[in-house]
């Protein structure tokens, strides 16, 4: 025969039972990550959002007790790897880097066609590192300062070229933006890779390119190409005796960035544990000092900041591709 439950008893229970999620979700984030992490980088392994990406994996590793594991996840200017990241399970075992590429620059060439929505997919975590471009001609050029260079141009319209990596690419819009504000007119000649447009400039097949800093940066300082400019609104720590093209150009600002965000509705208790965790890493004397070896900046951002920055490059990048009528081919 089963035994009557009585008032007290019941209302106990009920209680307890109400108690369990608050406690398991209070649990849950205080023992999170309970196993290793998957950290997908939507570039090739070597290149710098890579490099980025492996430096702060391996700090969070130590300060968060678990394993963050790197998953390149490269192809079609990023989106594979961070629509990979957008599909995931949002269980905090999955997050991912983007970039200028794809939260500033690639959803106003695909439009409809790109496999994420970038601001409704993710949990923004942190920004992370930003680089500029370094404006680089070949010695052959005969200009010595940037407004040289550009009295060039304008008395010889059409007559140069300039390379880049890909069309859409941070390092072709520089260019494009730089005709914009100056008046000037050069063919544009893209590139299979950043290797091949430095070749390309060393041998004067391009005469100019905004190349991401760190490829160009060995040549320049060995004297085989010439620098004139870096794209950021400030000098790299690395080459100080380099100017600003907002100097010359105010408003010039392009700066090749990236960022750690995780798949949408992913808890924000563990959301928020992760980008604690972020900043504090990039916050690190040893991280920056690692990042400034290789041309970039340590860049610590709160979620809120990132996603800002998310907006305001989609439409700082639309206005320059709409003006260059820059259209993919397929």
């Amino acid at each position: 025969m089963t035994k009557a439950i009585d008032r007290r008893t019941a209302l106990g229970m009920a209680a307890g039972t109400l108690a369990v999620p608050f406690i398991g979700a209070e649990g849950f984030a205080q023992t999170y990550p309970a196993r290793p992490v998957t950290v997908i980088v939507p570039f090739g392994a070597g290149g710098s959002t890579d490099v980025i990406g492996r430096i702060v994996s391996e700090r969070l590793s130590v300060k968060l007790g678990q394993s963050f594991v790197i998953e390149n996840r490269a192809g079609a200017g990023g989106n594979v790897g961070v629509s990979a990241l957008a599909r995931a399970q949002p269980d905090g075992y999955v997050i991912g880097m983007t970039t200028i590429a794809n939260h500033g620059i690639n959803p106003n060439l695909f439009g409809d066609r790109l496999p994420f929505k970038p601001l409704d997919d993710f949990e923004f975590l942190s920004l992370s590192s930003a680089q500029p471009n370094f404006m680089c001609i070949h010695p052959s050029v005969p200009a010595q300062t940037l407004p040289e260079f550009i009295a060039y141009l304008k008395a010889n319209p059409g007559k140069e070229n300039f390379g880049s990596s890909g069309i859409g690419t941070s390092i072709h819009l520089s260019g494009e933006l730089f005709m914009q504000l100056t008046g000037t007119r050069m063919t544009h000649v893209p590139f299979r890779s950043s290797a091949a447009l430095v070749q390309g400039l060393i041998t004067g097949e391009v005469k100019l390119s905004f190349d991401n800093f760190t490829s160009p940066y060995p040549h320049y300082k060995a004297g085989t190409i010439r620098g004139f400019a870096v794209t950021s609104l400030k000098r790299a720590a690395i080459a100080p005796e380099i100017p600003p093209l907002a100097d010359t150009l105010p408003g010039f600002d392009i700066t090749s960035w990236n960022g750690f965000a995780a798949p949408k509705g992913t808890p924000k208790e563990i959301t928020e544990r992760l980008s604690k965790a972020l900043q504090e890493v990039l916050a690190e004397p040893a991280v920056i000092k690692r990042f400034e070896e290789m041309g970039a900046e340590s860049t610590p951002s709160t979620p809120e900041a990132m996603r800002d920055k998310a907006i305001s490059e989609m439409a700082k990048f639309k206005q320059i591709i709409d003006t260059a009528n820059i259209k993919l081919a397929n």
